[in-house]
């Protein structure tokens, strides 16, 4: 199974669009932060990737350790219970968000806590088909 590992390589020219857009445009203070944010997230996941790639190709002692069985199940259990916390997380937010009549956050987070259950029981599904 190989993997197109030079796909994270457009999150590079991404960001440079981003700093480009935030440099270039007569956009709000908040749309500027906004992109300032989504430039961050964008070039801070294609750097890790891109890093965790070569390291996997070069590095024995790292790749040894990533594919370790015990850290694959401690970060499996992890995702799982930090999972849950996210959703407990999130419907506290939608209760507050209804009791302060906040009808637009509640209605969004309360989509999000609805649509998380979907998307665990539709990426088990298609994990149990490959395994």
């Amino acid at each position: 199974m190989k993997k197109n590992k030079k796909i994270w390589y457009v999150g590079y020219m991404i960001s440079l669009l981003l700093i480009l857009i935030i440099l270039f445009t007569d956009f709000s203070k908040m749309v500027d932060i906004g992109l300032a944010i989504l430039f961050s997230a964008v070039f801070g996941i294609s750097h890790v990737q891109i890093l965790h790639n070569k390291m996997m190709k070069n590095d024995a002692d790292y790749k040894i350790s990533v594919m370790d069985e015990r850290n694959i199940l401690i970060k499996e259990k992890a995702g799982n219970v930090t999972n849950m916390v996210n959703t407990v997380l999130l419907g506290l937010a939608t209760v507050i968000f209804i009791c302060l009549d906040y009808v637009i956050p509640a209605i969004i987070t309360g989509t999000i806590i609805t649509v998380q259950p979907i998307i665990l029981i539709t990426i088990s599904t298609m994990l149990e088909k490959k395994m």
